[in-house]
């Protein structure tokens, strides 16, 4: 197979450093429960992409989940009061270091609860864990949201009627099918790409080396993709690209799952499935 082309979705921990509060102080009191006004799991919300880099409660008021809506909150949470008092009196880097920490701490809880949540791994799914601070900010609370996204990039929110609670079962209409110019589409469609499989770098916390990262995504997706295909470990194909999907710069990667949505891109537009191909010639259209 070509050399693997690395293609970057961020699971991001939205609304950043704008809407941290400071109050300087280890001593100040740290509320335990979210302010009041605060949405709760299960809140539903009509806002684009962008709409969501905010942070919470967004603009609009909350939808009924059965409504067509784009984002639907299934966690709040509270990141560790250790280092909310140490953003306190972070001075220089130190407050980047410490924020960061803060934004892996939340992405990490987000991304634990989503797949229990689901009933299902959210990579093999068009679907976008998104995690936001709650105002204020420096209480450290959060929500976690999913939204159906239109390709992997998660740049475009799908409406979605009905919770995504146990979305993922077998068969789910919400499985990643094909691509093409980077939006989901159904296989029997023109696609120039295909979802072939997640593959998971370990161990769990290891430490973020972009030269490594290229490499074992290039041999863990190229591994992903045979398989799928049905060829040998030792086989290959020179008109498919096996490309990666997942966190790609160190911010990315501080408190991700280290998983890659691995997918089989051609040249060539196609009109079918090669799951299980082999050797056979591409079902170009």
């Amino acid at each position: 197979m070509k050399r693997v082309a690395l293609i970057v979705v961020v699971v991001a921990l939205i609304g950043g450093g704008l809407y941290w509060m400071y109050e300087r102080g280890q001593g100040r009191d740290i509320p335990s429960s979210p302010p009041a006004g605060a949405p709760k799991a299960g809140t539903c919300y009509k806002v684009d992409a962008d709409g969501a880099k905010a942070a919470l409660p967004w603009a609009g008021d909350p939808v009924g989940c059965a409504d067509a809506h784009t984002v639907e909150l299934f966690h709040v949470g509270q990141v560790g009061r250790d280092l909310l008092h140490r953003l306190d009196d972070a001075k220089g880097d130190d407050v980047k270091v410490t924020q960061a920490l803060l934004y892996a701490q939340a992405r990490r809880a987000c991304l634990v609860e989503g797949p229990l949540f689901l009933g299902g791994g959210w990579h093999e799914a068009r679907l976008q864990i998104v995690a936001a601070w709650i105002k204020p900010a420096a209480d450290g609370f959060f929500g976690c949201g999913l939204a159906e996204v239109t390709g992997p990039a998660g740049d475009g929110f799908a409406p979605h009627s009905g919770s995504f609670k146990g979305a993922l079962g077998q068969d789910s209409p919400l499985a990643i099918a094909c691509v093409d110019k980077l939006r989901y589409v159904a296989c029997s469609e023109p696609h120039d790409g295909e979802f072939s499989g997640v593959y998971t770098i370990t161990p769990p916390e290891a430490p973020f080396d972009e030269a490594a990262l290229k490499s074992a995504t290039n041999k863990g997706c190229t591994s992903v993709g045979l398989t799928y295909l049905g060829l040998p470990a030792d086989g290959g194909r020179t008109d498919l690209t096996p490309a990666a999907v997942g966190p790609r710069t160190a911010n990315e990667w501080l408190g991700s799952d280290q998983a890659f949505a691995c997918y089989l891109v051609s040249d060539k537009p196609l009109k079918a499935s090669v799951r299980g191909l082999g050797a056979k010639p591409l079902p170009l259209v």
